[in-house]
């Protein structure tokens, strides 16, 4: 369900500067009673009722800038906090509120509006927001009004009295990282040519960039939403219109082949500027800053990390190439459950997500070791996959894998509902060497596997005659 963060009592003409709460909440923290005490002088001219000591810290704990156990700041409040002035701090409680609390969708709603030229009300956003599926607005709520007044308070949008209010280009550009022309533009971009740019976005994330075969591109398009694009037809209507758009451009080549799936493309810098949250919106939430930093690593850097005789280097390579490996397969990285610095550097452990057709969740784990992985590191696998719910079981090894764990998966994926990926260092050799191509031509070929495996289980209940 996508909502909006609350803002009970706290508009900015309550509140003023947003660093105000935060700043008693850090001073007097864990005393409750005093913090509440000074929000309601601060602010409610110590009125003595609930606005201080409820609506406050539900908001701040809404907007996911305060936690109660223990009473302290979040790393989002502590960076609100630190802002060197009062409109520092609305741009980044915003940009907070944008990327992990569905904060564009005000950005998106005003745009409609203005676009059709229906005056602004609090009716008119709230139906506006609801069409784009934000829920649990009640008729009474200013959850949506106030957030809209802090992205003016933010600098993101300009308002002249009455008049709606008209997105500031450059401001927005810098808070968000997307102007609203650009967010626009693509919006109004078909279907086909939407859904193109987003793959491309994501690969783009874990290859800083660089040039890659539209191929590659291509038939993830095909793989997910077939039914949108014309095969025969993608370079004429996808990818011209989109490199004429400023979008991408195409590298020049011999020969074009038949469909247009040939040749190399690469990501303009107006598509690198869309911040990576529009298309994985819980991008920065899920993968440490220390990561997302780095993600961008050329492959060659990669393979240096995991062949370094360094333990932290190797413990980052591995985290780093889990990354790149969900990325290029088209899955979102859920969570992490064990980064390397927690096994002496060895191997990493995180869950991703992906829709393709169907929803899917994935267990990854990544080993870089010397010896072969064992029945017993895949058996325990399958414990935590039950336990997480998961659907399949991903294990990467830079080195290989022992005969009897080969023979364990397979006896897992045709037992139970379960499936394994075993990818050992021959093909993650050739993925860093050659590019993603190795790696999802594995990946299909697995799939074929398993499902040649699970032909024997039963599809129907057998009757006792």
């Amino acid at each position: 369900m996508r909502r909006l963060p609350s803002f009970n009592d706290f508009s900015p003409g309550i509140i003023g500067d947003v660093r105000r709460p935060l700043e008693i909440l850090d001073r007097l923290a864990p005393d409750m009673a005093a913090i509440v005490a000074e929000w309601d002088r601060a602010f409610f001219n110590s009125a003595g009722n609930k606005r201080a000591g409820t609506n406050i810290p539900a908001t701040l704990g809404s907007l996911g800038l305060m936690s109660r156990t223990p009473l302290a700041l979040t790393d989002a409040g502590k960076a609100v906090l630190a802002a060197p002035n009062a409109v520092a701090a609305a741009q980044r409680m915003v940009r907070h509120v944008v990327d992990t609390r569905n904060g564009m969708a005000i950005i998106d709603a005003i745009r409609s509006l203005n676009t059709r030229g229906e005056a602004l009300s609090k009716d008119s956003l709230k139906r506006e927001l609801e069409i784009i599926g934000i829920e649990g607005l009640s008729n009474a709520t200013t959850d949506h009004t106030t957030l809209l007044n802090w992205m003016i308070e933010a600098g993101l949008f300009e308002r002249d009295g009455r008049a709606n209010p008209q997105a500031s280009e450059a401001e927005m550009k810098a808070v968000l990282g997307i102007s609203a022309s650009e967010r626009s533009s693509f919006a109004d971009l078909p279907l086909s040519q939407q859904i193109f740019l987003q793959v491309l976005r994501r690969v783009a994330e874990g290859n800083g960039g660089a040039e890659l075969p539209a191929k590659q591109v291509i038939d993830e398009c095909l793989r997910d939403h077939r039914a949108r694009f014309d095969e025969d037809q993608i370079r004429a209507k996808v990818i011209k219109p989109l490199a004429d758009a400023g979008w991408l451009e195409v590298r020049a080549t011999a020969s074009i082949g038949r469909g247009g799936k040939s040749g190399p493309i690469v990501p303009s810098a107006k598509l690198l500027g869309i911040p990576i949250e529009a298309v994985l919106p819980d991008f920065n939430q899920v993968i440490p800053a220390d990561l997302r930093s780095k993600i961008d690593l050329p492959p060659a850097e990669v393979k240096r990390l995991l062949e370094s005789g360094q333990t932290y280097d190797r413990g980052l390579g591995l985290e780093l190439l889990a990354l790149k490996m969900i990325l290029d397969i088209g899955l979102e990285p859920r969570a992490f459950r064990l980064r390397s610095r927690d096994t002496a550097y060895a191997e990493v452990d995180l869950t991703a997500e992906g829709k393709n057709l169907l929803f899917s969740r994935w267990n990854f784990q990544c080993k870089c070791v010397s010896g072969k992985v064992g029945l017993g590191d895949v058996a325990k696998e399958v414990g935590l996959a039950i336990y997480s719910k998961a659907h399949v079981i991903a294990v990467v090894t830079t080195s290989d894998f022992s005969s009897e764990a080969i023979a364990y998966a397979r006896e897992i994926t045709q037992a139970t509902h379960l499936q394994f990926l075993l990818v050992n260092g021959a093909i993650v050799r050739g993925y860093l060497d050659k590019g993603a191509g190795i790696l999802l031509d594995h990946v299909a070929k697995n799939a074929a596997s398993v499902m040649a495996q699970k032909r024997s289980q039963p599809i129907v209940p057998e009757t006792e005659d």
